[in-house]
């Protein structure tokens, strides 16, 4: 394949993480933050210094709405793409952020990749799901570069395998709602940003996620 620039971006606030509910492959609607926040992504997105020709979506409401709010402004070919969806958390779907901690599901999957005490999908057939996924859209679209609407873990889980890096659950690649990550792909993959949400004013900030300075080449 040729060089290919494929976008990452975590949809926004829903009414779930609002109240640090985790949904996994459950529904939750964008609450008035998360509307606000893919709207400003899709402004920073339009005048953007590498040309982008299509949009993919996870297709639940969270990531087909906030691609849907940033195509607005791109007018892009968008399509709503299965593989792309959340870990599926199993009997821990729903819980409070709290309730994972307790359970220690991110350190039980940082630990184990093929981890699956919850009934949900373990590290490995996560990777290995967005992993096909991605490799299918880049031999559909081997001369377009490709944004990908997603989810926290997800993304996680995606650029992990990308990157090459361990442990699959990618736990150093969190997003924040509506950031941005770059990726431009060849034989040695880059990173060119990560987490960047920088089109966020403070009040569109959320709480309880990753605030860290974002990563800009």
């Amino acid at each position: 394949m040729t060089d290919q620039h494929i976008m990452f971006i975590r949809h926004g606030e829903t009414v779930a993480n609002q109240a640090h509910i985790a949904h996994g492959q459950s529904d939750s609607i964008l609450n008035e933050r998360g509307v606000e926040q893919a709207k400003s992504a899709g402004n920073r997105l339009l005048n953007w210094s590498v040309p982008y020709h299509r949009i993919y979506t996870s297709p639940l409401s969270r990531a087909l709405n906030t691609a849907e709010l940033i195509n607005n402004q791109m007018n892009l070919p968008i399509q709503s793409e299965p593989g792309l969806i959340e870990c599926h958390l199993g009997d821990w779907e729903g819980l409070s952020y709290q309730e994972l901690r307790e359970h220690r599901y991110a350190e039980r999957a940082i630990a184990d990749d093929h981890f699956s005490g919850h009934n949900g999908e373990s590290p490995a057939v996560v990777s290995d799901r967005l992993t096909q996924t991605i490799r299918q859209l880049r031999q559909n679209h081997p001369t377009e570069n490709l944004i990908l609407v997603s989810h926290g873990a997800a993304i996680c889980h995606a650029m992990a395998a990308l990157i090459g890096t361990k442990p699959l659950f990618g736990y150093q690649y969190l997003m924040h709602n509506a950031a941005i990550t770059e990726i431009k792909l060849s034989s040695d993959p880059e990173i060119i940003r990560l987490n960047d949400y920088q089109h966020l004013p403070p009040h569109l900030l959320s709480e309880g996620v990753p605030q860290a300075q974002s990563r800009n080449a």
